[in-house]
Order: structure tokens, then sequence, then C-alpha cells
């Protein structure tokens, strides 16, 4: 429609100019008339479109942060499970670090004990809706900059560091895992593996595995963080259940 106008009045402006029956006065007047109409409506359409656009884009950032608030809900549920286990493992790890060679140790605490050497965990981040929103370049579009700036950090370093240290621990895991199945002369003999475990190189893999503070503070900066950016997103678009 604007279009329209615009030619519309873009023609009556030569017609105007060109009609030898006014004056030259009054052909500047209309003339200009004609002009200020031409900016009104070229100002009013491409005010128009930013407006749809923006309320299209705007759309696109609600969808994406109710998605992301299950997305990151689930990440603080599976962080707060996976804290449970590593306080599992604590007990595991210190009772196989403190057996000793020079003492037979209680069979069936032993027997308890053996197969969680097996087990490890991390978390697997719902991360795919950010990546795909932030490759799309659109993260920005979040309008309230210190939510869009938290989930950046709470992707891009929150997440990365708790996979690091998880990272730290499986390897731990796997390379005292290998030290089992290449020593332990009788697999099927509880006595064999403990005799490996209170080896040097087995105490020292088993103490490695007691699970060290910054694991768990940094899952505890994940849902911190985590439940922070719900909040907001919760105060922008609230939950209705």
């Amino acid at each position: 429609m604007a279009e329209q106008e615009v030619i519309k009045h873009t023609k009556k402006v030569f017609s105007i100019w060109n009609d030898p029956s006014h004056s030259l006065w009054h052909k500047i007047r209309e003339f200009i008339t004609e002009i200020l109409i031409i900016v009104f409506a070229i100002s009013l359409s491409i005010w128009f479109h930013n407006w749809s656009e923006h309320k299209k884009e705007q759309a696109q950032v609600k969808t994406f942060l109710s998605g992301l608030r299950n997305d990151i809900s689930s990440d603080i549920n599976d962080a707060k499970e996976i804290k449970k286990f590593f306080q599992h493992f604590d007990t595991t790890y210190r009772y196989l670090s403190g057996l000793q060679r020079n003492k037979i140790p209680d069979m069936d605490s032993l027997k308890k004990m053996l197969p969680e050497i097996k087990y490890n965990i991390f978390l697997r981040p719902h991360k795919s809706r950010f990546t795909g929103f932030l490759s799309a370049g659109k993260i920005m579009t979040i309008e309230e900059d210190s939510l869009a700036l938290q989930i950046l950090d709470y992707y891009q370093e929150i997440i990365p560091s708790v996979t690091s240290s998880e990272s730290a621990w499986v390897n731990s895991n796997a390379s005292l895992q290998d030290y089992m199945r290449d020593n332990v002369k009788d697999i099927d003999s509880d006595l064999a593996k403990w005799e490996v475990l209170t080896s040097p190189k087995g105490k020292y893999l088993t103490k490695s595995l007691i699970p060290w503070s910054q694991i768990y503070e940094r899952y505890d900066a994940l849902i911190i963080s985590g439940e922070e950016i719900i909040n907001k997103i919760d105060k922008i678009y609230p939950n209705k259940k």
C-alpha cells in the first residue's frame, strides 16, 4: 500500500511541475507538499516493516526461551542426581584407597565395593537448541541483555568447566579399569583384585578417584546459574502450568 502511495504522489509531483497552468510559487508549494507525503509514506512503510520484523523476531525469542527453560531445568535435575553419584563414589574410593596390603579386608565389604569400579557418570547437557540459536546469529535478539549474557556464560563457560572436571575423573576411572584388567591374575578372585588395588599404583589411582571439591563446586555453579536463568525467563514469560 505504501509503495502505491509513493508511486501515485511521485507521478503527481511530475504532473504539477510540468503543468503550465500553475504559477511557479504554486508548483513549489505543491511540490513540497507531495514530497512530504512521499517521505511520510516511506517512513511509515519502514516503521511498519521494522515493527513486523521485530514482532516476528521476539516470537522466535519467546519460543527459544520457553524451550531453553526446559533444557536448563533438565540439566539442573541431572546435575543434582550426578552429585549424589559422586557422593557415593566418594565413599567407594575412600574405602578402596584405604585398603592395606598387610591387612586382609572384610570380604563382604570388598565384594560390595569392587563392582563400583566399572561405573562412571557425566552430564549430557541439553544444548542443541542453544547451539542452533547461536549459530543463526539470534542470541542477541534477546532484549534483556543480562539474560543473553548469562545464557552465553552458562553454555560457553560453566558447562565446559563441568565437562573438564568430569573428563578428568572419567579418565582416571578408565586408567584404573585398564590397570585392573592388565594386572589382575584371576578375574574371579576378589583377593587377586585386592592385591592389585593395594599396589602403589593401585592406591594412587583409587585415591585420585575420590571426587575433589572442584567437581561439586562446578555442579553447584551450573545449578545456581541455571536457576537464575530460569527465574529471569519466568519473569519475562511466566510459565503457565
